[in-house]
């Protein structure tokens, strides 16, 4: 399994996107990672690390597309860059997979015009993988904030995406269920109205509307919005959960010695469960709608979210998974 590392573009490049590789080189002996970038910067780096050399090897791209930079305009004018460079090299079909931390939308339009969309796609999404209540699940949102202003017939094709996912990836008859504000089904506005209807309609296993506070609980497989909505919803899970842990850090701190002594008792489960929450043990969010594997890892990745974002990529490359979305919507008139 061959796959591209774009080393450039995030917070804290090329040093974790390098350090996670290597990580991921350790882990499976089968992967081979190309990683994308300043040829020399990346091997300096690499200069004084052991690793499996015949399992590595370096893309050369001059430029590096920042997130300042105008999407539309990245892909026009930086093609040699990490990014846009790892991306036409990936379509060209000797690789099964991307990685990359850097400008979102950037690597949204450059997937959509590089890589293409599969047959049938009206738009790639941007999927993350959400943890659960359930140990070893996980719920997959679709979309988390590529596409903002959607018709009800691409939140059709958004679970239908979602589904085929799951699917690939070894969730028999995945649970759909639509972000809505009331799990009633006359609950919601005109485009959530029309799309309960259709995906009521559908083939796949849809079980109706699900409420925000409901995304964690590990009830459904795969969660449908518009990308305002997931999106909004994402970032305010996030915020409530740093503010918990805010909180109950202030609340130990100045509870004494009682409260001092609990913690250091529930130490190792919160540690859990901080992991657990955390982005990076997600792998990043995965690019549903383009013909290969793309997976957009966090901005601020560390080494081990790199690692585990090239995990994800691997995966999904291993079971076919674009191919199975490809032709999910090949039988859309039949859904």
């Amino acid at each position: 399994m061959k796959i591209i590392l774009d080393c450039f573009g995030g917070d804290n490049c090329p040093g974790s996107a390098i350090d996670g590789a290597l990580l991921a080189l350790e882990e499976n002996k089968d992967i081979q990672l190309t990683l994308c970038g300043d040829e020399s910067v990346i091997g300096a780096y690499l200069a004084d690390k052991t690793y499996d050399k015949s399992r590595l090897s370096i893309l050369h791209a001059s430029e590096v597309v920042t997130n300042d930079d105008v999407p539309t305009l990245a892909v026009r004018r930086k093609k040699q860059s990490s990014m846009m460079f790892g991306l036409q090299t990936l379509a060209g079909g000797e690789y099964d997979g991307f990685v990359s931390s850097g400008n979102t939308g950037a690597l949204l339009v450059g997937a959509t015009i590089f890589v293409r969309l599969v047959e049938g796609a009206q738009r790639a999404t941007l999927s993350p993988l959400l943890p659960t209540m359930v140990d070893g699940k996980q719920t997959i949102l679709v979309d988390g904030g590529a596409n903002v202003d959607c018709k009800a017939s691409m939140l059709k094709e958004f679970a239908i995406m979602g589904s085929a996912f799951m699917s690939s990836m070894g969730v028999d008859s995945p649970k759909v269920a639509l972000l809505n504000n009331g799990t009633e089904e006359e609950k919601g506005n005109a485009l959530t109205k029309e799309a309960h209807a259709l995906l009521k309609d559908s083939n796949i296993n849809f079980v109706g509307n699900i409420e925000a506070r409901e995304m964690f609980a590990g009830d459904v497989d795969v969660i449908v919005a518009d990308g305002f909505a997931g999106n909004m919803s994402m970032k305010a899970a996030e915020g409530m959960g740093k503010t918990i842990f805010s909180m109950l850090k202030r609340y130990i701190t100045q509870g004494g010695l009682r409260a001092k002594l609990g913690y250091l008792l529930l130490k190792p489960s919160l540690k859990k469960l901080k992991g657990l929450m955390s982005s990076d043990a997600v792998g990043g969010g995965v690019f549903l709608g383009v013909k290969k594997v793309v997976v957009k890892a966090h901005g601020a990745s560390n080494a081990v979210a790199f690692k585990n974002a090239i995990m994800r990529a691997m995966e999904m490359a291993e079971a076919d998974a674009c191919g199975k979305i490809a032709s999910a919507l090949a039988k859309r008139d039949n859904q």
